[in-house]
């Protein structure tokens, strides 16, 4: 019976601030109030608290719904006492959903593979009915090593799992729709694709990629598929930018940002500027992502990035069919060469746009080096399985590397590595030679893409924000990466 009461009070309760929703402003963000509650049926414990603050939201909606009334109703001297008492209690009923939301039927009963079973969780009062974990315990205690200070390297078990803490997700889901609420409100109308086609589609969109975050943040701290979830998310990015160009260029103008087309080649976010003087938006994003995560636009939020990945990732054994090979070392002037290449594409940049050079000349310079750095990924990458386009072609990549330094996420070596290059099997980016290992410090074109961590066995390589490390470290650094990720998939466009 107190299933069935549960059940009913979260489905009434979520009706009514989205009926509030569809009567003001449509039934696109109705569906976007409701969307956390229709994903209550996965279970996890994020999902729970983004549609516990959700309800929240809609009975302080309620509230201000009668308030409009009421001084509406006092303006033209009708009576408004019963209305307020109705509408009151309707305020009241998401509340009491929220309260609702606790109970068993909306939990996961059984602990998932990876914290080792799958029996059922027993409430502190005895057995009964199964629940799940509590927000944190002793044993997330023991986990974080501690209350305070530096956090131990621990191994690749010890990382967040989406059963241990429902922060990360959490976390996620409101930073994405915190930062697509701003561009809902600040930007011009339309900013977000939905609310092209769809008017108020665009809250509906907003609330989808927050969820999306959500359960991307939890996939990333299971240990083990980080590195497997990181380009499946990256290549969905890399197919909604480019997808959305092509439509565009076909005729479908409401996928294009403004209708003026620049090319999609990541040494213009710099040598754009430098040649037109002006037209800062792009290098400030972009540097102020950098600085936010480092060197990880490279690897989770460059549109061409990805291409990179499955090009050197294509280099399989002829022996055995399927098999992927380990990256081979790139030769060491490699990495004098980008550096010299990514001051002479930024010089000439400079120097066309003081020439005056025609812009029509200047793009078709511009098409011809993104079209021979494809040329690289097809012919150089997929023969050496390494990311030649982005650790030796692509300016951008070493800007990232050097500004990650302002950055105070590290990939950092521990002192008792023996360089028996384990990790360097994984590192697609030439970023951890024999040289870098022995000097303790990874290269610069390390993208803190984490494909290394689990792949040390003696725990000597960790992820470091301001000389702390540990699983917290960990989730703090996916939520802020995995949130700009949702957001640049709603709004990114040329």
């Amino acid at each position: 019976m107190l299933k069935v009461l549960a059940i009913l009070a979260v489905i009434v309760g979520g009706l009514i601030p989205a009926a509030h929703a569809n009567r003001w402003h449509g039934l696109p963000e109705a569906l976007a109030w409701l969307v956390p509650l229709l994903l209550l049926f996965s279970r996890r414990a994020f999902v729970r608290l983004a549609a516990q603050v959700t309800l929240l939201a809609g009975s302080l909606a309620t509230v201000e719904s009668m308030l409009y009334f009421i001084r509406l109703r006092q303006a033209m001297g009708t009576p408004w006492l019963r209305l307020a008492i109705i509408l009151s209690l309707a305020a009241l009923v998401p509340l009491l959903a929220a309260w609702a939301i606790n109970h068993p039927v909306f939990a996961r009963a059984t602990r998932p593979k990876e914290q080792g079973g799958s029996a059922p969780l027993i409430p502190a009062g005895g057995a009964g009915h199964p629940q799940t974990p509590p927000l944190f315990s002793l044993a997330d205690a023991k986990l974080y090593g501690g209350s305070g200070g530096p956090l131990a390297p621990r191994p690749p078990e010890a990382l967040l799992s989406p059963s241990s803490s429902p922060w990360p997700g959490f976390l996620a889901w409101a930073l994405t729709l915190g930062g697509l609420a701003v561009v809902q409100f600040k930007a011009p109308a339309g900013m977000l694709l939905a609310g092209r086609f769809w008017p108020g589609g665009g809250w509906l969109e907003a609330s989808l990629l927050a969820m999306y975050a959500g359960f991307v943040v939890e996939a990333m701290l299971v240990p083990g598929r980080s590195p497997v979830v990181r380009r499946r998310i990256w290549t969905l990015f890399s197919v909604a930018f480019f997808g959305q160009l092509a439509f565009g260029l076909l005729g479908v103008e409401r996928f294009l940002m403004t209708g003026a087309l620049h090319l999609p080649v990541p040494a213009l976010i710099a040598a754009g500027p430098l040649y037109r003087g002006g037209g800062m938006f792009m290098p400030i994003l972009f540097g102020i992502t950098v600085l936010l995560v480092g060197p990880a636009w490279c690897s989770h939020l460059c549109y061409i990035g990805a291409w990179d990945s499955a090009a050197a990732r294509s280099r399989k054994a002829v022996a055995k069919p399927g098999q992927h090979l380990p990256p081979r070392a790139l030769p060491r002037w490699v990495r004098w060469w980008r550096a010299g290449l990514a001051v002479a594409v930024f010089v000439s940049a400079w120097l066309l746009g003081e020439l005056g050079v025609p812009v029509a000349v200047a793009a078709g310079l511009a098409a011809g080096f993104g079209l021979v750095g494809v040329g690289v990924m097809l012919a150089v990458s997929r023969r050496m399985g390494v990311m030649v386009h982005c650790a030796g072609w692509c300016p951008m990549g070493l800007v990232a590397g050097v500004l990650g330094r302002l950055s105070p996420w590290r990939l950092t070596i521990g002192p008792e590595c023996t360089a028996c290059g384990h990790c360097a099997k994984a590192c697609r980016y030439d970023a951890l030679r024999p040289e870098d290992l022995a000097a303790k410090k990874p290269g610069v074109s390390c993208s803190l893409c984490g494909d290394c961590l689990n792949r040390c066995p003696r725990q000597e390589i960790s992820l470091r924000f301001l000389g702390w490390s540990g699983p917290r470290v960990r989730a703090a650094f996916m939520v802020i990466v995995v949130s700009l990720h949702a957001l640049f998939l709603g709004v990114a466009r040329i």
